[in-house]
Order: structure tokens, then sequence, then C-alpha cells
């Protein structure tokens, strides 16, 4: 006989105000994105109004003068660089891909439909560039993640499905409904009853879906239309790195007293008065959002440029292994948080516009520390170009050396893999007669 009891539970759960709803929000967005919101909130919110500045946004230009010379203009008053769609994929190819690999990422972006979705086959591009199938995929499954997150994706529902983990983390609730129903994002009530899920989680679900784009380049022009406006500009200046977050051309906000007056009307109707309180509450999140988005950036940024200095005065061969984990521990920050803020923005430098998720690179371990992959290809370049071409050295010896010398512990089939990929052919092709 089952004996029934009631139990006491606490449990922290964290509940989506409108006002953390919109701070969310804005951590995603891209300068130009955070703009139009921003516009179009001022419209709608009878809450907010722009405060109207006459006095120009940035230091007095005699402040700044170590940095320039007498002609240069101020830092804001600079021509932000806007690269197309497909300079922008360049620049992280070159980043991202060796060998054949950067052949086949190049095949990749030159097939992309208006969406940004891959307009061949795989088949089609094995075949052209005489490679296994799986190397093509393999590179596609790697080519989806630069910005804009999707890109190259075999369908809507696969891009959305990566946009989503990249941002939020993985969830196999949310793979099945992008999946299955992604056109059913409306009816909560056939949500919940087909995956048996209780209808608040739903709706949360769906609002972080809702905050995805619709397909990899929305707001995104494939011709040579500009639309990429950096979201931070970093000057080396030798020593140091100046930092400046981009607020050119984004309002500035306040709250309105006649609104926070009518709110305490005792005249007003329920409907009138949840109206006002939600507005209220969107209007303070924006608010807040923007302060957020802007601190957290430039912390980011800081960390960033700061950790991977050699990577932005050297070249990729300097990029040291990190992490989001890695950033958030360091800031104190939710990984999560990291991860919605560098996602799908871009950073202005001296070398030219670098998404933040350049930054990044997987590791490998070594007795004196982790090291990233892309300096162990740079290593294994190196011990190749100065071999004995009489008797080079073979993937094992390679292997061997990065043990002994360097405490790299490293398999062959590695050494195999990343000299493919850097289209180094093997050390039997590479040897020349006597």
């Amino acid at each position: 006989m089952l004996k029934q009891t009631l139990n006491l539970k606490l449990q922290n759960k964290l509940v989506l105000t409108l006002s953390l709803k919109q701070q969310l929000s804005l951590l995603l967005l891209p300068t130009v994105e955070l703009k139009e919101t921003i516009k179009q909130e001022l419209e709608e919110n009878p809450f907010l109004e722009e405060i109207i500045n006459l006095e120009p946004d940035y230091e007095p230009i005699k402040d700044l003068s170590k940095y320039y010379d007498e002609e240069e203009t101020p830092l804001l008053s600079r021509i932000a660089y806007r690269p197309t769609l497909y300079d922008t994929l360049d620049f992280q190819i070159d980043l991202e891909f060796e060998g054949i690999e950067k052949d086949i990422a190049h095949e990749i972006a030159g097939n992309l439909d208006e969406k940004g979705l891959l307009a061949v086959s795989i088949d089609e591009i094995a075949s052209k560039l005489n490679v296994k199938q799986e190397i093509v995929e393999e590179v596609r499954k790697r080519f989806i993640r630069l910005e804009p997150t999707g890109i190259g994706a075999l369908t809507l529902e696969e891009a959305l499905i990566i946009q989503y983990e990249e941002r939020f983390g993985k969830d196999p609730l949310v793979e099945r409904i992008l999946r299955e129903d992604v056109w059913n994002l409306n009816d909560m009530d056939y949500l919940s009853e087909k995956y048996g899920v209780d209808r608040k989680e739903i709706e949360e679900k769906v609002f972080y879906i809702k905050m995805l784009r619709p397909y990899p380049t929305f707001n995104y022009d494939l011709e040579t239309t500009e639309y990429v406006e950096p979201d931070v500009y970093v000057y080396d200046r030798g020593d140091s790195f100046e930092i400046k977050v981009n607020e050119s051309g984004i309002p500035k906000l306040k709250l309105t007293s006649q609104y926070r007056r009518l709110i305490s009307d005792k005249s007003l109707s329920p409907e009138v008065r949840k109206f006002l309180e939600d507005k209220l509450q969107k209007a303070m999140g924006i608010m807040k959002g923007i302060e957020l988005r802007r601190e957290n950036l430039y912390r980011i940024t800081e960390l960033l440029v700061n950790y991977q200095a050699d990577f932005l005065r050297k070249g990729k061969e300097y990029l040291k292994p990190l992490t989001l984990k890695d950033i958030a521990s360091k800031l104190d920050l939710h990984e999560s948080t990291v991860s919605r803020i560098v996602s799908s923005k871009y950073m202005q430098t001296d070398k030219g516009l670098i998404p933040l998720k350049a930054f990044f690179a997987s590791k490998l371990q070594t007795s004196g520390g982790d090291i990233s992959t892309e300096k162990v290809k740079y290593m294994i370049c190196e011990l190749i170009e100065n071999e004995d071409k009489k008797k080079p050295l073979s993937d094992q010896a390679i292997a061997n050396i990065l043990k002994d010398r360097y405490g790299i512990k490293i398999a062959r089939r590695t050494v195999t893999k990343y000299r493919e990929e850097l289209n180094i052919p093997d050390s039997r092709t590479r040897r020349t007669k006597p």
C-alpha cells in the first residue's frame, strides 16, 4: 500500500522576467542589430526617450595626443572597415584551415545560396577536388561554426541547431523541436502536449529559439554591400592595447518621468496597468542590457587581446590554447554569458577585422603545460622544412621528436592528420634522390 506524504522542497530556478529577457537578448546582438533594436524600442516604448547630446562622446583629441599625429583624427572618427560576407569568410578560412582543407572551405564558401546554406552536394565538392566525401563533411562541420554561425549548413534546421548550441549549449529537447516542429513554435499547447513538458518550460525554450537568426545570412548580403560593423576597436600601442567599444550611432537612453508618474495612477484599469508595467520592465531591461553588454564586451576583449597578444602581433601560429570556460573562470562570468557575448561579434584591429571566436583554440597537453593545436601544426611544419631531404622524417619520427624535445605527447595518426591539413606530402614523396 502506498503511503501519501507531503514534502517541502526548495529549488533554485531562474525566472525570466521581461527585464531579464531583454538583457539576455541584447548580449547576443552585434552592433548593427543593437542599433536597430534600440531605435525600434524608442518608437514603441513610452517609458524610453533618447538623450540628445550635442557634445562629442569621446575624449578631446589633446588628451589622446600621444597616440596620434597632428593631422590624425580621434578614435571614434575613423571610418570602420565593413567587409563583405566573403571577405569575412576568407579571413576566417585562412585562420582555421590549411592545405586541402582550405581549398574545401573556399569551395563551400563559393557554393552558398542566398540564405547561407550549401547549395551543392558533398559528393560534388569531393569529386571536383578529388578528395573523400568524409573529408569534405569534416571540413563542413567546422565551417558551419564560423561567423555567421550556421553558414554552410545543409538545412535551416541544422543551422538553427548549431546556433542554439553555440549560444545556449546543447539541448536535446530544443534539437527535437527544431527538427520536427520549427513551423509550430507559436503553438505552445501543442508543443507542451507532444513533448510532455510543462508549458512554461516550452515558452522559455521558444523564447531562446526566437533570438536566433532565421537563417545564417539574415541581415547579410552575399554581394558587395557593406554590412558588418566592428563591435570593438583595438589598437596596438606597442607596450599595451587601446580598447574602445563601438557605441557610435547607438542612442543614449533614459526613462521618461511622465509615464513613471502615470503608472502610479490608482484609477488605471488592470489591463492598462499590466501594459505599462511590462513596458517599464522592458525599458529598464534594455538600459541595463546595454550597460552590461558594454562592460562585459570590454572586459572580455581586454582579456583576449592581452592573453593572445602574440597572435595579434605575430600570426596564428602563436595562438595559445583558450576556451570559453577559461574566460568565464577568469572574469567570474557564466560560460553561457561569455558565449553570448563573443557570438557574432567582431574586433577591428591594426591587422584587420577579426571575429572574437578566432581568439579561441583547442589544446594539447604537454609536460610543460597546454599548447594550441595551431602551434603544434607550426612546429610540424618547421621540422619538415629543416629535415634532411635525403632522409625525410616519417610521421612517427616527428611524433617522437615532439615528445622527446618538447614534451608533446601526440599519436602518429594525429601527426598524419595535421600534416595532411597542412597539405604536406608524406616522407616517401618528400624524399629526394642522392
